[in-house]
């Protein structure tokens, strides 16, 4: 499973591919953008080592060359005459001119952002509870084995309320409520991703190819998504997970979307239909310039603001439910996990005592705040995408 921890190998690696942006920005005296892409990359290293340092190198790298890039063949900024302009392109200079384009359009997305306060301020909870996740552990020790020694004299149990040495108490086995937080959320987060990515790629890919190809295919795959709509997906759930034997979270995870792609495969079948009937689809069509150029050059872009929004929602369906499996008793109970504190709240008779009130809202309120930044980081996302939306972007 891919997990997220903060090493000193990642902010090596971090360190290393920070230099690119950095030397560029330096060479070509944009200074700015060079340190931001340095701290980006020794940032995303730190926290994912190879998988982090690797495409942030990428992006930083882009947004650095989009500012210093020209384009040789446009006499308008290159301030060369028409007559002078060659527009034969090596491979090298195409990369590097694809690089721009992406830099531009992230520094676009950056605006887009910044733009939308209530979408900025999701994004700014979603970071929080990244940064919590991922570099919490290297400040806060996690507590998984009973600590007796700190049942005070007298108490029947270890439970504590909120202290000062102690801001969210203890619980039942007298271990720090604040660390189970801490490290509890990174496994539920990234299964809920998991998810959410997998069951949005199967309807993105269903669905298109459904309302391209027409006929059997489409048949097929709206008969087998109506079956599944049918069938009351929870319940469903609960039976394979009492079935089956989930060894880890990524299974979980391949189960969820299994389960969860049938609604958005039926929406975006709709809107390539739609879609497919535009002038500039029928030219590609037409022009035979293949089922993949059609689908990712020329419908996707105009509907990837409607799939971003899905995938935010898919992730908040995909969340619930593994807590709901959770507290039914029917996923592992491996500790530590925001969904297994619940539980274990609950049927040591939390709900029902003053000193133990903390541990069972703690990790409640931690999924409704990161619900609610998904749902908030949506708004950010329409302008981003949605041309309408963006005014004087």
């Amino acid at each position: 499973m891919f997990e997220t921890v903060a090493t000193t190998t990642g902010l090596i690696i971090g360190f290393f591919c920070g230099l690119l942006p950095l030397g560029l920005g330096i060479k070509y005296q944009q200074i700015k953008p060079g340190i931001i892409g340095f701290v980006a990359c020794l940032l995303s290293g730190f926290a994912c080592g190879m998988w982090g340092g690797v495409p942030m190198i990428i992006l930083s790298t882009s947004v650095v060359v989009s500012y210093i890039y020209v384009n040789r063949q446009d006499p308008f900024t290159s301030r060369q005459s028409l007559d002078e302009v060659d527009f034969e392109e090596s491979t090298q200079e195409y990369i590097v001119r694809q690089m721009a384009s992406l830099g531009r359009t992230i520094r676009a997305m950056s605006r887009g952002l910044l733009r939308n306060k209530g979408g900025f301020i999701g994004f700014l909870g979603i970071m929080f509870f990244v940064v919590m996740t991922v570099f919490g552990p290297l400040v806060i020790e996690y507590e998984g084995d009973i600590q007796m020694d700190r049942r005070q004299p007298g108490a029947t149990t270890l439970l504590q309320p909120p202290s000062w040495e102690y801001p969210l108490g203890l619980d039942w086995w007298g271990r720090d409520i604040v660390s189970h937080i801490v490290y509890g959320g990174q496994n539920l987060i990234i299964t809920s991703i998991q998810a959410g990515v997998m069951s949005t790629l199967i309807a993105v890919t269903l669905g298109s190819l459904a309302a391209l190809l027409g006929g059997l295919v489409d048949q097929l795959i709206s008969a087998l998504s109506n079956f599944i709509l049918t069938i009351p997906q929870f319940p469903l759930l609960l039976v394979l997970a009492s079935i089956l034997e989930f060894d880890n979270s990524f299974m979980l995870a391949v189960l969820l979307a299994v389960l969860s792609w049938p609604a958005l495969m039926r929406a975006v079948r709709a809107q390539v239909l739609s879609l497919k009937e535009r002038d500039y689809v029928e030219a590609a069509i037409t022009l035979d310039l293949g089922l993949y150029h059609i689908i990712m050059r020329e419908i996707f872009p105009n509907m990837i603001s409607y799939i971003a929004i899905n995938f935010i929602f898919a992730v908040r369906a995909a969340m619930y439910a593994i807590v709901g499996l959770v507290l039914l008793g029917m996923s592992p109970l491996t500790e530590p996990d925001w969904g297994i504190m619940i539980w274990n709240s609950r049927t040591q008779g939390a709900f029902y005592s003053a000193k133990g009130i903390t541990w069972a809202l703690a990790p409640i309120v931690a999924i409704a705040l990161f619900q609610l930044s998904l749902i908030l980081f949506t708004r950010s996302l329409e302008e981003i995408f949605n041309p309408r939306l963006r005014k004087g972007l």
